[in-house]
Parts: C-alpha cells; sequence; structure tokens
C-alpha cells in the first residue's frame, strides 16, 4: 500500500507546485522577487527530477538518490535567501555571490560521497553539515514567521528539515528508518501546498489605503525588510512631525488619546515617502493597484 501511496502522493506534490509556482511568478510581478521566483522554479526543477528517479529507485543506485534528495532540500532553500537580497540594482549580484556560493557550501559534503554513492553507498552527512543546513533553514524562513503564512513556513521548514535529518550519519538500523523519515517529508510537502493555498486566500483582517501596502509588502518580502522600512518611515515622520507612527499593523496615532483630523491616506507626505522607499522593491503599479482595490472597496465598488 505505501510502495502505490507515496509515488502517488509525490507525483501530486510536483503538480501541485509547478501551478503554485506558475501563480507565484505571475504574484511577484511589478516587484523585485522575480529573482526569487526564478529560484522557485530551479527548486520545482530539482524535485521533479528528485520525484522521476525516486519512482525509477530500482533503476538508480540509492546513493544517487540520497543525492538528489539534499540537492533538492538545499534548493528548497534557494527562494528565501534570494528574499534577503531582494532590491533592485543587485539581483543578479546576489544570485552570483550569495545563493550560487550557499548551494556550493551546503552540497560540499554531500559532493565529496557522489563517488561511493554512485557504487551503491548512502549519503551519511555528519552533524556539522546537518548543523549548517539547519541554520539556514532557520535564517532564511524565520524572515516569514508573523506574516500572513505562517503554516506554510512551519510545514516548509519540517519538510526540508526531515529530508536532511534523514540523511544523517548513523548505524545501519537508523539507515533502515531512512524511508520512513523521508514519507514524513513527502506528506508535510502536501501539507504545505495545502497550507499556502489556503494562506494566500484568506486576509483576516481588511485593511485599506497605505496600511494594506504596508501589510502586503510585509508577507511579500518578510520581517527584515519590513522591519527596515518601518525604521525609515519612523524615522522620516519623527523628523516632518506626523501624527502616525508606523506599527507591524500600519499606521497608528502617535497620541492614541487624541483625535486626528486629516486621514494618512489623504496626506502627500505618507504618499511620497512610502513610495520613495518602496521604489527598489516594487514599482508604482504595484502600489496603485492595492490602493486602488482600498478605494473601490471602502466606497462599496
Amino acid at each position: 500500500m505505501t510502495d502505490v501511496l507515496v509515488p502517488a502522493i509525490l507525483t501530486l506534490a510536483v503538480v501541485g507546485g509547478w501551478i503554485g509556482v506558475a501563480r507565484l511568478t505571475r504574484s511577484v510581478h511589478h516587484t523585485s522577487l522575480t529573482s526569487a521566483a526564478a529560484w522557485a522554479i530551479w527548486f520545482q526543477a530539482t524535485l521533479t527530477a528528485t520525484t522521476s528517479v525516486t519512482l525509477a529507485k530500482n533503476q538508480v543506485p540509492r546513493g544517487i538518490l540520497d543525492q538528489l534528495w539534499y540537492l533538492t532540500a538545499v534548493s528548497a532553500l534557494c527562494p528565501f535567501v534570494a528574499v534577503l537580497g531582494a532590491r533592485r540594482g543587485r539581483l543578479l549580484e546576489w544570485s552570483l555571490f550569495i545563493v550560487m556560493p550557499l548551494i556550493v557550501v551546503l552540497e560540499w559534503p554531500a559532493l565529496a560521497q557522489l563517488t561511493r554513492c554512485w557504487h551503491g553507498q548512502r549519503l551519511e552527512l555528519e552533524a556539522p553539515a546537518l548543523i549548517g543546513f539547519a541554520l539556514v533553514l532557520v535564517m532564511a524562513l524565520g524572515q516569514f514567521f508573523g506574516t500572513r503564512y505562517p503554516i506554510s513556513t512551519l510545514t516548509w521548514m519540517a519538510t526540508w528539515g526531515i529530508v536532511g535529518w534523514s540523511l544523517r550519519s548513523s548505524t545501519a538500523a537508523s539507515l533502515a528508518d531512512r524511508n520512513a523519515d523521508q514519507r514524513i517529508a513527502v506528506f508535510f510537502l502536501v501539507q504545505f501546498w495545502l497550507a499556502a493555498a489556503f494562506e494566500t486566500r484568506t486576509r483576516p483582517v481588511v485593511l485599506f489605503g497605505w496600511n494594506r501596502v504596508w501589510n502586503d509588502y510585509r508577507n511579500f518580502f518578510g520581517n527584515l525588510w519590513a522591519l527596515r522600512l518601518m525604521a525609515r518611515v519612523n524615522e522620516i515622520a519623527r523628523r516632518d512631525n506626523w501624527p502616525w507612527t508606523l506599527t507591524e499593523n500600519g499606521l497608528s496615532p502617535v497620541d492614541p488619546t487624541n483625535a486626528i483630523a486629516s486621514d494618512p491616506d489623504s496626506d502627500p507626505r505618507v504618499d511620497h515617502t512610502f513610495r520613495w522607499l518602496m521604489k527598489p522593491f516594487v514599482d508604482p503599479e504595484w502600489i496603485d493597484k492595492r490602493l486602488t482595490a482600498s478605494r473601490d472597496r471602502a466606497s462599496g465598488g
């Protein structure tokens, strides 16, 4: 039963993954996340290749299959690492000098065993290699906790954390448990796509105007870029004596006890500041789409 179910689930995950990547590519149009989307395509290609080899595992040495699963796990980190460098003017440099060397560094312990894996031995990663992989996993994905994608983030970390753990250097007895670990990882991978679809369609709070723009920016780029933007906006707000401050929930009155006559969405200073600071990350069309949607919803259109 398991021998039939796991390949079916893997195939479902691959098909769902390509649909998800296509939607991701469309959603990052007019943003600097196109590089991250390209790395998502790279990951999905490695997953597809690994799945194809897994389905034909009797034709391939098991050690080579282990190598492919580890390459897929490393590739799963790349889109999120690319987000950390998602600022226009350095996208290519970030991919060439950060993401690609990261792949080489994480892959090096596995590549050192390539010959023995080709001759039938299983891949066994030592503790330092697994610790390095885990650190990058936490660093790259931790920035999306607190956004609208907590379940997706957690299941993605679980999926590839389990894959990495299943390749640990171990005794022959625990090597027999490797397939069980990888079946659990496949289960979490399917859960990721289901969670991503749910969280993308669910907006817990209806936001308008620049609060909508800010919220979407935070969900797209993660907490690190959001905190940097917040600090820059608040620096300008203090200098120019705005009656608002930018928090993780949006623009809020500096003094909640005093009524503010003006609306931040109608203040040209807010418009200019957000557009200027977000220019390296998003096009005006991306901002205008959200402001227009907010006005239409507010007017009942």
